[in-house]
């Protein structure tokens, strides 16, 4: 499809797979608590606190259920910074529908619980018996929302570019060191017989400079002053590389609030780009009457 992978130049048919909505269906749906969860460790609530916080330090857990009785039911939970004297119990702190979700719920809703608090309990079933950590935000599956998130982000820049630097005329805005980047590759890339053309040698780096250019698209997709919309996708890009690259910690030199409030910002703008992009493929939306039937259209 190349050019026409967002809407059909013929009959302006949005295609299947491009929108935000369907990303988080498919994906940010299917991922759930019960995806990333921990089971949750619990305490006797009447063993000698100190001895818990040793085992829980060995474990390196923080935090950890209290039970009565180890077939029993998660009574609460306790810190382990806070088990000094006395018993387990008389640092019982409750487990409230604020600390507390569901193994349903959703991952971009899970992101929005852990912005400020560092973990959740799971219930699963009529049971709490699970735990959700910020550092289990770094585990495959939550990794594989991201990276499409930034993806789709990328391709509607790309998108976008084309629009707007119509005839190539992006060559003429690049500077000239990313232009000669972007050749070199593509030399190599023919070498290797790939059919591809120039612009698709272009880095998220490049195609963000030529958004960046453009007063009139950063109002459209609310990116921005220049200098707020150049932080927004240099961050954007940053967190892909640390996806690609596998790096263990994801917010290595950052904070999880300051990650969760940068994939909100992502999704706004492609959810705003996405809206007009529906309004271009409405605008040239036709019927030719070419007798195909609807499954070919």
């Amino acid at each position: 499809m190349g050019g026409q992978l967002w809407t059909s130049q013929i009959t302006g048919y949005r295609r299947r797979g491009t929108r935000l909505t369907e990303l988080r269906s498919i994906l940010g749906s299917g991922i759930t608590a019960l995806a990333i969860r921990e089971p949750l460790r619990s305490c006797p609530a009447d063993a000698p606190a100190k001895e818990m916080k040793i085992l829980l330090k060995k474990r390196d857990y923080d935090v950890a259920g209290v039970k009565d009785t180890e077939v029993g039911a998660v009574i609460g939970f306790v810190k382990r910074e806070p088990l000094d004297k006395s018993y387990v119990r008389d640092h019982l702190e409750p487990i409230t529908a604020e600390n507390l979700v569901s193994e349903a719920t959703p991952l971009p809703q899970l992101l929005t619980t852990l912005r400020d608090k560092e973990f959740t309990f799971v219930l699963v079933g009529s049971e709490v018996n699970g735990i959700v950590t910020r550092a289990d935000l770094n585990k495959p599956p939550v990794r594989v929302y991201l990276f499409g998130l930034i993806s789709l982000l990328e391709m509607h820049l790309s998108f976008w570019v084309r629009s707007e630097y119509r005839d190539n005329s992006w060559q003429n805005k690049l500077k000239k060191e990313r232009l000669e980047g972007a050749k070199s590759l593509f030399a190599q890339r023919k070498k290797r017989n790939q059919e591809i053309i120039l612009f698709e040698c272009l880095q998220f780096c490049d195609k963000r400079d030529l958004i960046l250019d453009i007063q009139k698209l950063r109002n459209q997709l609310n990116l921005g002053s220049k200098k707020k919309a150049h932080s927004l996708l240099t961050k954007a890009e940053e967190l892909r590389n640390k996806i690609a690259h596998s790096q263990e910690d994801l917010v290595q030199g950052s904070s999880w609030p300051k990650l969760i409030d940068l994939v909100a910002q992502i999704e706004s703008v492609v959810a705003k780009s996405d809206q007009e992009v529906e309004e271009i493929a409405k605008s040239v939306c036709r019927d030719d009457g070419d007798g195909l039937w609807d499954i070919l259209c």
